[in-house]
């Protein structure tokens, strides 16, 4: 085995060994209606579409596990994973799950309304355990809302994943009413047909990626991190139920993993499809500052319905760029009051003064300081942040809020708590590439990059299956690490980006 990479029969053991596998078929436990009863537990069942997901295929893995020795082999590695871990389950079934076993708990109890609500509510809570486990999240550890350290930081990411089959060609008929009536084109013969011919996934939606319009599924992942190889949590996945909702559903979505870390989170990292509105709404309604690419674009897509704060000044270097001001910092000197114009670009405090042509230009990059959160009666954050600004008199530091007003609504998009040039938000910035990264590994245990299963609820499911076997691998590293006494101490931790 080498030191960085597992084996298949490695993975298999940290798949049926983790005890987020059993915690969470636990809380997803349920009784067959009619019929005789099950010949295997839910734990086992879940753990076959996990393993789907390591093998690609549901066949194979019904196939591997049918041979007497693997099965053997299997239901021992489970029954001693139970009574390690302590838990009050019956051992696995004389006899392996099959593919119609999975297919049929995925269909009629995962892959529902409230299947789907069980997974998002049991899973966060199983994956923060996790993450603390692992020395993440930990609200004792290391790192403040100043600095925030990478361990208490969770990241996230969209992405789209194509159907595995072509969808229709849909044409529009005009009925007499004024409506229209969707019919499908029959690729063979050109005929329109009520419904389509051949297979389709009816859920599919006009999503727009960097390759322009297509029809596919959007999904939100959000996770947690370590410095090193297998130390990635995944700690929540939803589905973007429209399209432009990537983020709304990323804020959604982040709620339950805030109810199960809490003060464990230090900072939220995401890319630029966070823009002011939910970056506020993170910060007033979960109490984190939000790491996020700021929008580009021209003035007027900037400032929104505030096109005239929107103005232009020149960099030292003599470029100009987008400001937004914020008014004036005063303060007093034994000669009266001295001024200064502020003004934020690319999320920076700045100051502003004219030069010898009379143009505004930027003349210094304010340091940021402290930030302070506070909690008011309604159960809401507020950030202040602390700006170090050096007056050739004296240095002296003022005082922000990065929140929306009703006179300024726009401040959330333009002053950010973490701008991308600042030191913190650069040790940070490196986590949404990993979240990038998981994606593409999620995308190689399809076929061809594309979704093996019908529905985005469906879809949903083999992308649970998926975060349960990477957490498995990064508990098991742990372990393995543990019994070799060279599990992370926290100094370790503190020194990890």
């Amino acid at each position: 085995m080498s030191r960085h990479h597992y084996n298949t029969w490695t993975r298999v053991r940290a798949v049926l060994e983790s005890p987020g596998l059993y915690e969470l078929a636990t809380g997803l436990d349920w009784d067959p209606p009619v019929g005789r009863p099950r010949a295997n537990p839910t734990y086992v069942v879940l753990g076959f579409g996990v393993l789907a997901r390591l093998a690609r295929s549901g066949i194979r893995v019904e196939l591997d596990l049918a041979e007497p020795h693997t099965w053997a082999a299997v239901r021992q590695i489970m029954v001693a994973a139970i009574a390690r871990h302590g838990l009050d389950l019956p051992p696995p079934g004389p006899r392996p799950p099959k593919w119609d076993h999975w297919r049929w708990m995925r269909d009629y109890v995962l892959a529902t309304d409230e299947g789907i609500a069980d997974l998002g509510r049991l899973h966060p809570p199983i994956a923060v355990a996790a993450a603390r486990r692992l020395g993440l999240l930990d609200p004792a550890g290391p790192g403040s809302f100043t600095h925030p350290h990478p361990s208490r930081a969770v990241y996230g990411d969209g992405t789209l994943v194509r159907p595995m089959y072509r969808p229709p060609e849909t044409v529009l008929l005009d009925n007499d009413d004024g409506t229209q009536t969707p019919a499908y084109l029959d690729p063979a013969t050109g005929a329109l047909h009520p419904e389509p011919r051949g297979r389709f996934d009816p859920d599919l939606q006009p999503h727009h990626g960097k390759g322009g319009s297509v029809r596919t599924h959007g999904y939100v992942c959000w996770h947690t991190r370590g410095p090193r190889p297998y130390q990635r949590i995944d700690l929540a996945c939803g589905h973007t139920p429209a399209p432009g909702a990537e983020a709304a559903t990323a804020v959604a979505l982040l709620r339950e993993v805030h109810r199960a870390a809490g003060t464990g989170i230090q900072a939220v990292v995401y890319d630029g499809a966070l823009r002011g509105s939910h970056i506020d709404q993170v910060m007033r309604d979960y109490g984190y500052p939000v790491l996020a690419k700021q929008a580009t674009g021209t003035p007027e897509t900037d400032a929104g319905d505030h096109l005239e704060a929107v103005s232009l000044a020149r960099t030292p270097q003599g470029r100009r760029v987008r400001t937004y001001p914020l008014g004036t910092a005063t303060h007093d000197l034994p000669t009266g009051p001295c001024t200064h114009q502020i003004a934020t670009t690319g999320g920076q405090v700045v100051e502003i003064d004219l030069n010898e042509a009379g143009d505004p230009t930027i003349v210094a990059t304010l340091v940021r300081r402290s930030v302070k959160r506070s909690r008011r009666a309604n159960g809401r954050y507020r950030f202040n942040v602390g700006y170090e600004l050096n007056c050739p008199a004296s240095t002296f530091t003022i005082w922000l809020s990065p929140h929306a007003t009703a006179t300024d609504p726009s401040r959330p998009e333009q002053l950010r708590v973490l701008a991308p040039g600042d030191p913190d938000a650069q040790r940070l910035h490196g986590l949404r590439s990993d979240a990038e990264g998981f994606h593409s590994s999620f995308k190689r245990t399809l076929l061809v990059d594309r979704q093996m299963s019908l529905g985005w609820r469906r879809g949903l499911v083999d992308l649970y299956c998926f975060t349960l076997l990477n957490n498995a691998l990064a508990e098991h590293r742990a372990a393995e690490e543990d019994r070799s006494g060279r599990m992370a101490s926290p100094s370790a931790l503190r020194g990890g980006g």
